[in-house]
């Protein structure tokens, strides 16, 4: 079973999921988890604001001040971690996902986080509200400290993510998506799994032949 199909449908059973009927998205969070997780690439670890637009957010590295906090559980690469400061947002652009991930850390309930989809809509989660988790912007402990995980549902495609905040801060790392696979890649898949079932038929009716 798939480790990310396997985790959503375990997270669901403890609750951590907020899902709505004919919902574009469901969202998970793991306390005290970090990011990437298996199937997921890392696209960014906020070493620099390249490909970011907004106003306000600059790039942070520990220890922690009046402008963040590093995500208390982040491990993979560098220290440096994204910040969007007060009144401020961020938008972050990528190529079509099935599922994103990463470091969030200190939640807050002034914290905005809005799934950009193809098409031109987008879903809107707020801590406190439709995320139904501590917001408190404890520094330290996993309850607001972890892996978030969004999912598209049905034919729904993540092409980006805005993070907003009313006061300081909202700090995340390590952004990893799972991409959409182009039409050209599902082609090939499928081509290659009846070359597969082709051999798997010739080799059932191969005749076994013994010399003496």
């Amino acid at each position: 079973m798939n480790m990310n199909l396997f985790a959503k449908a375990s997270a669901i059973a403890l609750g951590l999921a907020a899902v709505t009927p004919a919902q574009a998205v469901t969202f998970l969070y793991f306390p005290g988890t970090s990011a990437p997780t298996t199937g997921y690439n890392v696209i960014n670890q906020f070493d620099t604001t390249a490909g970011i637009t907004g106003s306000n957010f600059q790039i942070n590295t520990p220890p922690s001040n009046s402008t963040g906090a590093p995500p208390a559980y982040a491990t993979f690469g560098s220290s440096s971690y994204l910040s969007v400061l007060a009144n401020g947002s961020a938008t972050i652009n990528f190529g079509a996902a099935s599922a994103v991930e990463f470091d969030w850390g200190s939640i807050d309930a002034y914290n905005t986080l809005t799934v950009l989809l193809d098409g031109g809509s987008s879903f809107v989660i707020t801590p406190g509200g439709n995320f139904t988790n501590d917001a408190d912007g404890n520094q330290i402990l996993a309850n607001t400290n972890g892996l978030f995980q969004i999912f598209a549902e049905g034919n729904e495609k993540i092409v980006g993510l805005t993070l907003e905040s009313s006061r300081n801060s909202f700090e995340i790392d390590n952004l990893a998506t799972v991409p959409v696979p182009e039409p050209a890649t599902w082609a090939m898949m499928i081509a290659g799994l009846g070359l597969v079932g082709g051999v798997m038929r010739r080799r059932a009716g191969a005749t076994s032949v013994t010399f003496a």
